[in-house]
């Protein structure tokens, strides 16, 4: 068991939620340009196994980048209610990711049903799309709940 005065994680400053918007806007245009330079420079020689290899991770880095940037910084205003808000967010963001990734072979036999394919496991994305999906839904949790409690908040004080 860790014991929480001696170990504790701290939020990054809230100054980094701007990295992650850039890193999210910029981030797959840059690769793209970095991906284009060393095609035309020679050091890609096999643009198809370079792409089958490289292709998830190159989309994805950019994007897991920004979002964890986002998750993982303090608000403005990191009181306890953020604080309780942002723990929620968190449990449930993993509640979610279990129970879709569960889901997804049921789906996948569905949409395979229809297309009149062979049915077999699907590819999830692997890890990344798991980290993908839930630091998305973390954020957008977190921010939904904050703004209705504040939302809340300032109704009961009128």
């Amino acid at each position: 068991m860790i014991n929480e005065t001696t170990f504790q994680l701290q939020l990054l400053p809230y100054t980094y939620k701007k990295y992650g918007f850039w890193i999210l806007i910029l981030g797959l245009p840059i690769v793209a340009a970095i991906v284009y330079l060393f095609k035309s420079t020679g050091l890609i020689t096999d643009s198809r196994s370079f792409f089958d290899e490289w292709n998830d991770t190159l989309v994805y880095y950019p994007i897991i980048i920004g979002m964890a940037l986002l998750v993982f910084s303090e608000e403005k205003q990191e009181d306890e209610m953020v604080q309780s808000l942002r723990y929620k967010a968190f449990v449930s963001g993993v509640f979610f990711l279990v129970i879709a990734l569960l889901f997804l072979p049921v789906f996948s036999i569905i949409v395979d049903s229809v297309r009149g394919r062979s049915l077999g496991m699907p590819d999830a994305g692997g890890m990344l799309g798991a980290l993908f999906l839930l630091l998305i839904y973390t954020y957008a949790s977190f921010k939904y709940n904050l703004y209705r409690t504040r939302k809340a908040l300032e109704t009961d004080e009128e």
